[in-house]
């Protein structure tokens, strides 16, 4: 290596490449102004956009409109296979099923009768069972009651939240 005043040999041509480079990066047009850029912001805000109509119109408040029957949930997460946890809860009468008005008191007699403890269901005298303090009533894509143990979103369950007062569809 030979040094001309204490520098490396091509040492003007390296600087001449370096110089020219930053100039051209710094010319270049910053990504967002480019056209492929602007496509992708607005491909981005149309899927954010689809995404947040669909959350809504998916997960929507609903009444409930068969109260034939109450699903009461064992804890406040699926099975494996995607169903409801628990128990399905109807009245039968001997002129048919009865409407069920409170579905939170049913499902708190399940739990105090032991239904959920035991895992015999032909035991003639189950142990009694801790009810939870708080409840939260969530709605299937059927339109039935769901009953879950604890505060929780509805929606994390992939279920509707409970709205009372929504007019209940024909």
């Amino acid at each position: 290596m030979t040094r001309e005043r204490g520098r490396m040999p091509h040492s003007a041509a390296v600087e001449d490449l370096l110089v020219e480079r930053m100039r051209r990066d710094l010319t270049k047009p910053k990504w967002w102004r480019t056209v492929w850029g602007r496509v992708t912001i607005a491909a981005g805000a149309v899927v954010v956009a689809g995404t947040a109509v669909a959350a809504v119109v998916l997960l929507e408040a609903r009444p409930v409109s068969d109260t034939a029957i109450v699903q009461c949930m064992e804890s406040a997460s699926r099975n494996l296979d995607g169903t409801l946890s628990g128990s399905a809860v109807s009245i039968a009468a001997p002129d048919g099923v009865l409407p069920i008005d409170d579905a939170v008191g049913i499902c708190e007699q399940m739990w105090a009768s032991g239904a959920f403890e035991n895992t015999d269901p032909l035991d003639p005298s189950p142990t009694p069972g801790t009810v939870p303090s708080e409840f939260t009533t969530c709605v299937t894509d059927e339109g039935t009651a769901a009953v879950v143990p604890g505060r929780i979103e509805c929606s994390a369950l992939q279920l509707h939240p409970y709205d009372p007062e929504a007019p209940v569809a024909p």
